[in-house]
């Protein structure tokens, strides 16, 4: 049996529409990009759906294992502490499982954005924009 990944993306929303159309919009862009997943989006507060309905909408798409990305700079309290408790991470491994459709699908944690040359870039060229 081949693996079907689901890829939670998670941003923390907001009461301004904009911020989280971007959110989903990033969603979005990964769906197109990759259409042998299936991508879902969530958000800690603020906005719906939220991260633990967001993963139970996996439910009925077969997928085998999600990857949960949070669409965040870098660690804090929602990373380390939040999301991995809406999503029933292992403090240990940062892995975790849920059940769908009456099997246990296995939940992965991907590092926030952090530090990259692709983000330095975006952000020159958002400078470039302005100048």
């Amino acid at each position: 049996m081949s693996e079907k990944i689901g890829i939670l993306v998670i941003g923390h929303g907001s009461r301004l529409p904009y911020n989280n159309q971007v959110v989903t919009e990033i969603s979005n862009m990964i769906a197109e990009n990759n259409p042998e997943y299936v991508i879902k989006t969530g958000f800690v507060e603020h906005s719906d759906p939220k991260v633990k309905e967001a993963l139970m909408s996996f439910e009925g798409t077969g997928v085998t294992k999600i990857a949960a990305t949070p669409v965040f700079m870098a660690s804090g309290v929602h990373l380390t502490e939040d999301i991995p408790e809406f999503i029933n991470l292992d403090p240990e491994t940062n892995e975790g499982e849920v059940e769908l459709d009456g099997q246990k699908v296995k939940i992965v944690y991907a590092k926030p954005l952090g530090s990259d040359r692709l983000i330095a870039d975006l952000i020159f060229k958002r400078v470039q924009e302005a100048l």
